[in-house]
């Protein structure tokens, strides 16, 4: 049995707010009934990067992020272009899981309610990946002022404000 392809998108986003853009991005990557990357636009892809490869639940994914950024991101302005390219390219990853999950649950499950709570259950977020994000940002930010504060206390050379 195969499933009416926005109801499956549909089931597997599980985020009401968000199944208007995957729809549009997945039908735009499947142009002409053939799979093809096609850049689509993401802010949270590119704000999030990693997070939201965890957040749409894509952990080998976000592992390879993590790996090919830490290795480009010591090449300079690599990084950069590696964060801004991420807003165009990391959704295409969100389809290529879909696809790979859609066809596993129509080969097998049999009724349709099965096939779309396994959908909602492999696709879906983790909002945990949210919090993570705020909690390293605001270590990171918390480190970097504290970082900044001592270095300039130490500096006998540097002119402070008010001093």
């Amino acid at each position: 049995m195969n499933l009416e392809q926005s109801e499956a998108i549909r089931a597997y986003i599980n985020k009401e707010k968000s199944e208007q853009y995957y729809e549009e991005a997945f039908a735009k990557y499947a142009a002409a009934g053939v799979d093809q990357f096609q850049w689509h636009w993401s802010w949270w892809a590119m704000f999030g990067g990693i997070f939201y490869l965890l957040y749409r639940k894509l952990y080998l994914e976000a592992l390879v992020y993590f790996l090919l950024f830490a290795i480009v991101g010591m090449i300079p302005f690599m990084g950069l272009i590696m964060w801004v390219a991420s807003g165009g390219i990391l959704p295409y990853f969100v389809y290529k899981r879909y696809k790979k999950t859609l066809a596993q649950v129509e080969e097998n499950l049999s009724t349709k309610e099965e096939q779309l709570q396994a959908l909602r259950t492999v696709g879906g977020v983790n909002q945990w990946a949210i919090w993570l994000a705020i909690v390293i940002h605001v270590i990171a930010w918390a480190g970097f002022i504290y970082t900044s504060i001592m270095i300039a206390s130490l500096s006998p050379g540097i002119q402070h404000f008010g001093g």
